[in-house]
């Protein structure tokens, strides 16, 4: 996929990031590059990423040094003081001044945000600049000079589901979604649900590639001591039910707490932890007294949000991985739970079934069924004929085939690497496509 001459034996490819808010897959994602003195890196964000040997640009600080983002100031809390205030002195008509002052305000702060970027592209002169996501800001890179080559990471809604919903709001993502399937010189997927998506929104079938990365970091996520982590962690419960994906919408932690009420009724001393500050305390609140009024809130631990290094004492300490989520893609809490040898019950979704088939490597059930969902857990809990113990055996060996992060970085590296030094792009495409035929 790479050019004949080394990659070694030219300048750093300077790739510049556009990146949403703050997630741990995209500092991941753009770790990889970062720590390879094969690129060099900018990002521009709405979140201060601080990355080693990346330069960052916060959109939200003040002044911002443009290669530096020295300044955290947040211009996101001037715009919350300047409208809390003139809405404080509005009194009851407080909300409706609130809306009418975003609706003037967001066009102000997306024009100036796109200049930042049109600024950061001058200075920095990326050879490619690659949209971790299509949420915004990312989508603002869709309307830089054609000229500059652009590389699209679609995320899990980005093509599945994001952009399909009815009202204004989802007519506008959806042409977002269709221009960015079809500007981009380059198109990253992780499933052949997306894939599909990407080529129905008008993606070219040579520009989109599926590469899983960055994958699974098999030394951090691998099978490990379950007695440690228990120590470790504090519990001391019989059974685990490892929930990582956050709480409230399509996730379906409801259905979890309602079948929880089952599962305790056989198996008392069975623990659900849930991880992630998805859903915020409103819905933590909602789904511990969902627990109280149910009689089984000791029957559950909420641990929030947890740093990624301490993730795989969760998977260790558990008997099965809870995720019924009714929009998916290819879920990172799956990729780890397989890795560390730990069952897996999904939600029964097409993006899903590329990876689990029931009763066969896992369990899928319908994601807004409780009673399925209990006895799905049942059947982990007992084992029969020591199903699981097969279960988890198949879902390593496809790890370690298709999830490898040493082997997905390497080929994403290659794919900007190829982008940013070809002129010809349609000759590029054609040796990604031949590859992505070959690896499956």
């Amino acid at each position: 996929m790479i050019n004949n001459n080394s990659t070694s034996s030219r300048r750093p490819t300077r790739v510049l990031f556009l990146a949403w808010g703050y997630s741990i897959h995209a500092e991941r994602r753009i770790s990889c590059f970062a720590e390879d003195e094969s690129f060099e890196v900018c990002i521009v964000s709405t979140y201060g990423y601080e990355i080693p040997g990346a330069k960052t640009i916060n959109l939200r600080a003040t002044k911002t040094s443009i290669l530096n983002g020295n300044k955290q100031s947040c211009l996101k809390k001037k715009r919350c003081s300047f409208s809390n205030c003139i809405c404080q002195s509005a009194g009851r008509y407080s909300k409706i001044l609130h809306s009418i002052l975003k609706l003037i305000s967001e066009p102000y702060w997306t024009i100036r945000d796109f200049q930042a970027i049109r600024h950061a592209v001058f200075k920095f002169k990326p050879d490619v600049v690659f949209l971790q996501t299509l949420l915004y800001p990312c989508y603002l890179g869709l309307f830089l000079n054609r000229k500059i080559k652009t590389v699209v990471t679609f995320w899990n809604g980005d093509v599945l589901w994001w952009a399909k919903y009815s009202g204004i709001e989802r007519i506008l993502k959806k042409q977002i979604v269709k221009r960015g399937a079809q500007r981009a010189v380059a198109i990253s997927v992780n499933s052949e649900s997306a894939k599909d998506a990407c080529l129905k929104y008008g993606a070219e079938k040579e520009k989109v590639h599926i590469i899983r990365y960055p994958g699974i970091d098999r030394t951090r996520f691998r099978p490990s001591s379950k007695e440690i982590a228990r120590r470790n962690l504090g519990i001391s419960a019989e059974k685990v039910v490892l929930c990582p994906r956050g709480l409230g919408g399509y996730l379906n932690s409801d259905i979890i707490v309602k079948a929880a009420h089952t599962v305790v009724k056989k198996y008392p001393e069975t623990l659900f932890l849930f991880i992630s500050d998805v859903g915020g305390k409103t819905e933590l609140a909602r789904h511990q007294q969902m627990a109280r009024e149910l009689g089984i809130e000791n029957n559950f631990r909420w641990d929030g949000q947890i740093p990624w290094i301490d993730i795989p004492n969760y998977y260790a300490v558990s008997d099965v991985m809870v995720s019924i989520s009714s929009n998916d893609s290819l879920p990172n809490c799956m990729l780890e739970a397989m890795a560390c040898k730990i069952p897996v019950i999904m939600g029964d979704i097409p993006q899903i079934r590329e990876w689990v088939t029931n009763d066969v490597n896992g369990f899928l059930v319908p994601p807004r069924d409780p009673l399925a969902l209990a006895n799905a857990l049942s059947k982990v809990f007992e084992n029969e004929n020591e199903i699981i113990d097969s279960f988890v055996s198949k879902n390593l060996e496809r790890i370690s085939l298709d999830a490898d992060s040493i082997v997905n970085v390497k080929r994403v590296k290659e794919l900007v690497h190829s982008v940013a030094f070809t002129e010809d792009l349609s000759s590029h495409n054609q040796a990604a496509k031949t590859k992505d035929v070959t690896s499956k």
